[in-house]
């Protein structure tokens, strides 16, 4: 079985965004009957990182869920297997985003959802209720927390 790499994953995604940028811009082009030019705004660096994070957290929640699956469906227990890639992966989550963007990611990964499938919320310091959607929203969180992230 070939192994899917990100480079593979990010070829992929880009292609189909052009596909659709293209359908887009020939529905313009038949609406308006005319030759539109239109013209993509480069993704800053600041996006690129939150797409490879967004990324990264959807494949850690996919592990999650394989690891769930495997043992609820055939008694195997991968648990002890991978937990010495979750300690490198919870190390470098802390090292580059600090304590309280990991605490806030480990709530996302692994509390985010009650036992009844209802979702969790983060308490504010002004009592308000905060509820973490996708990893998007996990982002844009990180950011208020750790202004580091923003530059």
């Amino acid at each position: 079985m070939r192994r899917v790499s990100k480079d593979d994953r990010v070829t992929k995604k880009v292609k189909m965004e052009d596909n659709k940028f293209r359908q887009i811009q020939d529905a313009v082009d038949q609406l308006l009957n005319v030759k539109s030019i239109a013209k993509r705004k480069k993704k800053s660096d600041n996006d690129k990182k939150r797409e490879m994070f967004c990324l990264i957290i959807q494949s850690i929640e996919e592990i999650n869920v394989r690891q769930n699956l495997l043992y609820a469906d055939m008694r195997i227990d991968f648990s002890t297997y991978d937990e010495k890639f979750f300690i490198v992966i919870d190390s470098l989550i802390e090292m580059n985003f600090g304590k309280q963007c990991s605490d806030l990611i480990g709530f996302y990964l692994y509390d985010r959802f009650a036992a009844d499938g209802s979702m969790n919320p983060i308490l504010t310091e002004d009592g308000r209720e905060l509820y973490l959607k996708d990893p998007y929203d996990l982002w844009d969180l990180m950011k208020l927390v750790n202004k580091k992230i923003a530059e």
